[in-house]
C-alpha cells in the first residue's frame, strides 16, 4: 500500500486537485498556446520563441514556481519547453543557458526557476553566464528604468566565443532580460543567441 500517497496525494500544482497530473487537464486546457514566434525588433536575438501566452493559468504556473516555490510541475513545463525547442529546430545549438539570477536572490529562493526548466534539455552550460550584482524586479519599472537595472548585470564566460547560444527563461515580457543577456553573450564573441521561454506577454 502507498501510505505516502494516502497522507501526500499528488495534486495539481494550480488549483490542487487530486489526481496523478503536475498539472490537470482542467487547468491544461485553460492555457493559451502561442502559435508563432514572438516578433523581434532590430536587437541581439535571433530567435524568440514561447509554449504558452502569459495569460491565467500559464502566468499562474510561472507565479507558483518562481514566487510561491511550488516546483512540483517544473518538470512538465521544462518538458513541454524541451519538446517545442525540437519542433522550432531551436534545439541544434552549441549551448543551452539558463538565464542566471544573483547569488542572494537564489539563497533566498532556493533555488534558480530557469535552471528547473532546463532540466530536460541537453547541453545545458549555467556557467557560461553569470548575474554579477543584484538588480531590481523589473515588474512596474519604465522602459528606460529596466534598461537602467539590469545594464552591466551580466558576465560572460569566454568560451562562448563562436558558439550559438540558447537562452532559457520561464517568462518574457518586455524581454529586457533577456536582451541584456544576448547583448553580454555576443559582445563575448557568441555568433549567435536565441530565446525560449514557457510563456511570453507584451
Amino acid at each position: 500500500m502507498d501510505w505516502l500517497g494516502i497522507f501526500y496525494p499528488t495534486k495539481c500544482a494550480l488549483c490542487a486537485r487530486s489526481g496523478d497530473a503536475a498539472i490537470c487537464e482542467r487547468c491544461a486546457a485553460e492555457m493559451e498556446p502561442l502559435q508563432h514566434e514572438s516578433p523581434l525588433s532590430e536587437g541581439p536575438l535571433t530567435r524568440r520563441v514561447a509554449y504558452l501566452d502569459y495569460t491565467g493559468r500559464a502566468a499562474q504556473a510561472v507565479r507558483r514556481l518562481k514566487y510561491d516555490r511550488v516546483t512540483s510541475h517544473a518538470a512538465l513545463m521544462s518538458q513541454q519547453m524541451a519538446e517545442l525547442a525540437d519542433r522550432t529546430g531551436l534545439d541544434q545549438v552549441d549551448a543551452v543557458v539558463p538565464v542566471p539570477i544573483h547569488w542572494t536572490r537564489r539563497c533566498l529562493r532556493g533555488f534558480n526557476q530557469a535552471e528547473l526548466l532546463a532540466e530536460a534539455f541537453t547541453r545545458v552550460q549555467p556557467e557560461l553566464l553569470r548575474r554579477t550584482r543584484p538588480t531590481r524586479p523589473q515588474v512596474g519599472l519604465s522602459t528606460d528604468e529596466r534598461l537602467n537595472n539590469l545594464q552591466g548585470a551580466f558576465v560572460a564566460d569566454d568560451r562562448v566565443n563562436r558558439q550559438s547560444i540558447l537562452l532559457l527563461d520561464d517568462v518574457t515580457t518586455s524581454g529586457g532580460t533577456a536582451l541584456e543577456c544576448a547583448k553580454t553573450l555576443l559582445e563575448r564573441g557568441a555568433r549567435e543567441v536565441s530565446l525560449i521561454t514557457y510563456a511570453a506577454g507584451g
